[in-house]
């Protein structure tokens, strides 16, 4: 029994990988799409695609986990039927709750897995995430540095520059500051270089004109310079990267001190409450699909070319359950007392499976019995 056991496992352990790799490279694609368009805009090399691309993986893979799981038992389950492999450990007197054994392992081992990426690896990675973000966004460069465009940095603040060269060198630029009440300032330049120290970021520019109108007098004065030094260290608004959200938090927190979190986070106990459960019944659901899933393909008389009906209500099954969830989740928000509501989704899954699993043994066993 234990070659048996050991059979199957490896069959869902190889197919899962195969599922969880094509999963989340889909969603990996569909992210590193958007990502490529704002960071190649932005101008940053493309490896900081790569580094954001990286830093996502455990995020989606913590979501296609349970999906992986679902559709690895529909797939191992369809092949040992249309084998007929099921149909000879029946007849070698095999119960629906034998061959249940290594699709339940299976399932715990991957609860197991997915606790650690989201108890450990998701939570990491999305604030170091959140954290690049928030680099890039607040750098100078990626909001001043594209050819061809009018930026607008910070209100009342308007900035041009026509080409960017490979040496780092900018071409015609044009930089229009209105935020002062009594006057109106433009700077143009052929040339201008960027630079940027741990204290302050400054725009070097040469061979310009500078215009100022002055708004009570309504005059117009124009100053030529060779060079002048503009700081930008003051125009250009730094977002903090102290804020934390609550995906960020470690799982452990969540568990030991949610006034603390509320502290770091700024959100409500409901919200907090909210993303435990759902942390821990994210893993709890991938027991269930695989338990689900088995329990549907092996319920029904045998048929090796007509399996379709019993994928069908298996998928049906697992969305109906979605649907549930989301009803419960609104439940919850509007009070913490229904908080073993969440768990509803999985609780009828399982009922669902054990109610199968016990028609599909007796009726199995009627016919194997009747042909002895």
């Amino acid at each position: 029994m234990k070659k048996l056991d050991f059979y199957i496992l490896k069959q869902l352990f190889l197919t899962f990988v195969f599922f969880l790799f094509i999963f989340t490279i889909i969603l990996w694609i569909n992210r590193a799409i958007r990502l490529f368009d704002r960071i190649i805009a932005d101008g940053h090399r493309s490896s900081v695609l790569l580094e954001f691309a990286l830093l996502s993986v455990p995020s989606i893979a913590s979501i296609v986990f349970p999906l992986a799981c679902f559709a690895t038992v529909i797939f191992v389950t369809n092949r040992l039927k249309n084998d007929a492999e099921i149909t000879i450990l029946y007849s070698s007197g095999l119960s629906s709750w034998r061959l249940l054994k290594p699709y339940l392992i299976f399932g715990v081992l991957s609860m197991l897995s997915l606790s650690v990426f989201t108890t450990f690896l998701a939570p990491s990675a999305s604030k170091k995430l959140h954290e690049k973000q928030i680099e890039l966004d607040s750098s100078v460069s990626a909001r001043l540095l594209k050819n061809g465009k009018f930026l607008h940095p910070i209100k009342g603040v308007t900035f041009y520059v026509k080409e960017i060269k490979d040496d780092g060198t900018l071409s015609n630029i044009f930089l229009h500051d209105k935020r002062s009440e009594d006057e109106l300032l433009t700077y143009t330049a052929t040339r201008a270089f960027l630079a940027k120290n741990e204290n302050k970021t400054v725009l070097y520019m040469e061979n310009g004109l500078i215009q100022t109108f002055d708004n009570s007098r309504k005059e117009l004065s124009t100053t030529k310079f060779k060079s002048i030094t503009i700081d930008l260290s003051d125009s250009i608004e730094e977002r903090s990267i102290e804020k934390i959200h609550l995906s960020h938090v470690s799982t452990f927190l969540l568990l030991k001190n949610s006034q603390t979190v509320v502290e770091l986070t700024s959100a409500s106990r409901q919200l907090i409450n909210l993303e435990l459960h759902t942390r821990l019944h994210r893993s709890i659901f991938c027991l269930v699909a695989t338990v689900l899933g088995f329990s549907t393909l092996i319920l029904g008389n045998y048929n090796r070319l007509n399996l379709s009906k019993q994928i069908t209500l298996a998928i049906s099954i697992i969305v109906l359950i979605k649907i549930i969830e989301s009803y419960t989740i609104k439940i919850f928000l509007d009070s913490f007392a229904f908080w073993l509501l969440l768990y509803l989704p999985s609780l009828l899954g399982v009922m669902v499976s054990i109610l199968f699993l016990a028609a599909s043994n007796s009726n199995y066993r009627r016919k194997f019995r009747v042909s002895k």
